[in-house]
């Protein structure tokens, strides 16, 4: 992935630019949606010498930050949103030795002119099936080979890879006609949603062996937006919301409309930890899985104790046993009825 030469290698990043870095980074910023979890993901946020200024925001309740709550005493190099950009001068305030971009790929070329730093792009994905899996693993082996931790990008890899064969495996011999169907509303894509919007590929549902009942939409694009009329038809058994937008499922589902749905009649509305928040949660979505497959198929579950299960994913991804902080910052992992609205 990189040669190198004297005091200074090359590395091709995620978008084919070939770039010059020093021999040792020690002094990184990350910028872009996702950019900086994929150094936390890494182990490497001691590394961090400035945040965009969500991290001491709307960004504190993500799961690489809540491990890692030093970052938001960070100096500030840019605003963070979707078309992060970064800040040139701000970043040349804290002079890093490499930036980590994920964005469009002109604004890498520009930021590296602007800063005569190198910024290596980054192309982050889902997890999703094993050829999007692949993508993300060549990205954390990329940020390894910068950082000088290939060993740690090998382990995230088995990890992940592992913990998903063990879900599949727990499912893996119940009959199609058997599987349950379900339905993820509010799913945020770019923002906050209400109970129409969904995935198409859902990985928890994926992993857990659950049928999603919008896998047969006809459309390529990660989000999708499905009618009333549409869900109705469906009727799943059981629907499962992301709690950064349960407000919004709550309005919808309370609709006549909807009062009709089997889910709703028969309290079968479940919070779910957010599945993106500035990017994707890889946590997050592996710890959906689990509670997805024990609250749908307790019986395949029975010897996986949620919490410390979860925990686990966290710490061996992020370094800290998040479960309950997450669960009570955000209200998941619950039954929707349970919950105060």
């Amino acid at each position: 992935m990189g040669d190198s030469a004297g005091g200074e290698r090359t590395v091709t990043d995620d978008a084919g630019r070939e770039v010059s870095l020093p021999e040792d980074v020690d002094r990184v910023v990350a910028v872009g949606p996702g950019a900086l979890r994929q150094v936390a993901y890494l182990g490497a946020t001691d590394r961090v010498v400035g945040v965009e200024d969500g991290e001491r925001d709307w960004i504190r309740t993500v799961p690489y930050n809540m491990a890692n709550p030093d970052l938001r005493d960070k100096p500030v190099i840019g605003s963070a949103g979707p078309n992060a950009g970064g800040n040139a001068e701000e970043i040349l305030s804290v002079d890093p030795d490499v930036i980590f971009f994920y964005g469009d790929d002109s604004r890498a070329e520009t930021l590296q002119s602007q800063t005569t730093t190198p910024v290596v792009s980054l192309q982050i994905t889902d997890l999703g099936g094993e050829t999007t899996r692949t993508g993300i693993y060549e990205t954390w082996r990329l940020v390894g080979d910068v950082l000088g931790l290939d060993g740690r990008a090998d382990e995230l890899e088995t990890f992940v890879e592992g913990t998903i064969e063990d879900l599949h495996e727990r499912t893996a011999d119940i009959p199609d006609a058997n599987r349950v169907e379900a339905y993820a509303g509010a799913v945020s894509y770019k923002g906050a949603h209400g109970l129409a919007t969904t995935r198409k590929r859902f990985s928890p549902f994926a992993y857990a062996g659950v049928d999603n009942v919008a896998g047969g939409v006809g459309t390529d694009s990660p989000s999708v937006q499905i009618s009333e009329e549409r869900l109705l038809e469906w009727d799943p058994d059981v629907i499962f919301v992301d709690s950064n937008n349960r407000d919004r499922a709550r309005l919808d589902l309370d609709s006549e409309t909807l009062d009709g749905l089997t889910a709703v009649s028969e309290s079968k509305v479940y919070t779910l930890l957010p599945h993106a928040s500035y990017h994707h949660n890889y946590g997050s979505i592996l710890a959906n899985a689990y509670f997805v497959g024990v609250t749908l198929y307790p019986d395949r579950f029975s010897d996986s104790d949620l919490s410390t299960t979860i925990d686990s994913i966290f710490e061996t991804m992020l370094g800290a046993p998040l479960y309950d902080d997450l669960r009570d910052t955000y209200e998941a992992h619950r039954r929707l009825d349970d919950l105060d609205g």
